[in-house]
Parts: structure tokens; sequence; C-alpha cells
């Protein structure tokens, strides 16, 4: 899929939809279990929306700085793979940190992948008033 062509709006519905290979990014501490309902439902939410999530990443780490172990690995495993979307449930899991966030959506959308929050939906290539999206 072609990152110009990737639409969610009006996506649902089609007999011929072409989802979007995604991966769940997960900051979460909670037990096992409760990762994988949290899997799950952002599953059932992105599918309607053009996403099929195949994998997931959860980020155990205590800090929310974009200058981290768990992140470092997760952009090396973008690079290993071939994912079009990185799926989260809000963009606060990623970093509460406006100028943190915009490195990450550079970061990721200079590897070709698209950044879908499920509050929000698509987010711009550039996350400027970062406060229309809930950070």
């Amino acid at each position: 899929m072609n990152k110009r062509d990737f639409s969610v709006v009006g996506n649902e519905g089609t007999d011929n939809q072409e989802l979007a290979k995604g991966i769940a990014f997960i900051k979460s501490r909670r037990a096992e279990l409760n990762v994988v309902q949290m899997v799950e439902n952002m599953r059932d939410q992105a599918m309607p929306n053009g996403v099929i999530i195949n994998d997931a990443y959860c980020d155990r780490s205590i800090t929310r700085d974009y200058d981290r172990e768990a992140l470092n690995a997760f952009f090396a495993t973008l690079k290993e793979e071939d994912f079009e979307v990185v799926v989260v449930r809000s963009l606060n899991e990623i970093t509460d940190d406006i100028y943190d966030l915009e490195e990450f959506v550079k970061t990721i959308t200079d590897m070709g992948i698209w950044l879908y929050s499920l509050e929000v939906g698509p987010v711009p290539i550039i996350v400027s008033h970062a406060e229309d999206f809930g950070c």
C-alpha cells in the first residue's frame, strides 16, 4: 500500500478494502493478560478503519523520555519488519512531551510508516499544535 493511498476515513465496508499492516505500540506495566486484552481491543477498533494489527510491542519502561532503550528497540523492530502503520490508543502513550512526540512521528514517517491514534485517527506528519490531538 502506497503511503499516500492510506485513508482510514470511509474505508470500511468496501468489498476490495485494502488493509494496512499495523503494529500496536502499548506503554504499560500491567500484567501480560491485561496487555493482550488491550491489543485485542485495539484490533477491534482498528480493523473497521482499514488497519490490521499483526503484531504488538509493549514498552514496560518507567520513563516517557524519547531517548529510552525500549523506544530504540521498537524502532529496530520497525526496521526489521514491513509495517505500514503504528497504532496507539493515545498519543500520550508515546510521550507527554510535544517535542519528543514530533521526533517520534518524524522518525517513523522517515521510515515510510503512518501513526494512527485510536483517539484521534491518523496523525499528521508534523504534530504541531499537539493540544488538538490530546497532548
